[in-house]
């Protein structure tokens, strides 16, 4: 086994040792999460301009059967 010794400077925080793998799902679904997050600020900012349609009109057009609860 390797020591590996960090000195206090450089660790401004709390220090985290996770394995690679968790690292690469965390990395994975962060990038998911921001692309999601994208996605949903520019559909906002398109209903806000008037270049969408809201979900309940999309419903009322799509799918009707289920804009009855609306």
């Amino acid at each position: 086994m390797t020591t590996i010794t960090i000195p206090k400077k450089l660790i401004k925080d709390d220090l985290l040792i996770i394995d690679r793998k968790s690292f690469e799902k965390i990395s994975k679904e962060n990038v998911e999460l921001r692309s999601a997050i994208k996605a949903i600020i520019e559909g906002e900012l398109a209903l806000r301009k008037g270049k969408s349609r809201s979900f309940k009109d999309f419903l009322k057009s799509e799918f009707p059967e289920y804009a009855k609860n609306f």
